[in-house]
């Protein structure tokens, strides 16, 4: 072989490593993602190396102690969904150091209603791998919008007999299914006017303006 032939092949098998690593991270976010929406503590746990850190603002400190302050925080809402996007990497052997940004929303129902507490921001996170598994070894949150809505859940309007599934935590959560999805089969009837569960909330809201 080639010195040329060996260099080529080395360059495309760190180009390899790095883009398997790269997902490996992604999976490692998106995990994240799950566990603090479905409130999993050992999933939270798992992201993150035992003496890891996290700065989140309202918590700083051990990342273990992180995970088990705001899981009972996140059970107290009514529900949470997290979503990720433009994610970066910047390698340094056995560490990455990634940017996300995050859109969160927490729900908090009372008797009005709810409101929901959209959060946008991005993790500045630093990844360490040890025997082939990346993990959180610091993280800190930049904030960079937050505001209030106060809403109604729709869910109302659409019925009980068309609902699609709906959001759960612990083992109930459709997302763990995979593709036991495949025995879903429900026989659901078309809806003889989608929007009429809309409407009436929308003439009822315009009553109360009134």
């Amino acid at each position: 072989m080639t010195a040329e032939l060996e260099a080529r092949l080395e360059a495309l098998e760190a180009e390899l490593t790095e883009l398997k690593d790269r997902e490996a991270i992604r999976e490692g976010i998106h995990r994240y993602c799950q566990a603090v929406d479905r409130c999993d503590l050992e999933m939270l746990k798992s992201c993150y190396w035992p003496e890891g850190y996290d700065d989140h603002g309202f918590f700083a400190g051990n990342a273990m102690e992180f995970a088990e302050y705001v899981i009972p925080c996140l059970q107290a809402v009514d529900s949470s969904m997290h979503s990720i996007t433009n994610t970066r990497f910047q390698f340094d052997g056995d560490r990455c150091a990634t940017t996300s940004q995050w859109h969160v929303v927490h729900r908090l129902g009372h008797e009005g209603g709810f409101t929901d507490f959209l959060h946008d921001g991005r993790y500045l996170d630093v990844w360490e791998k040890r025997d082939g598994e990346w993990r959180i070894l610091h993280r800190v949150i930049a904030g960079d919008l937050d505001r209030w809505v106060h809403t109604l859940d729709i869910q109302s309007a659409m019925g009980t007999v068309n609902a699609p599934l709906r959001g759960r935590r612990g083992n109930d959560d459709p997302g763990n299914l995979f593709f036991e999805i495949l025995n879903h089969r429900p026989d659901r009837p078309a809806m003889d006017d989608l929007w009429a569960g809309f409407h009436g909330l929308s003439a009822a809201d315009r009553g109360l303006a009134e």
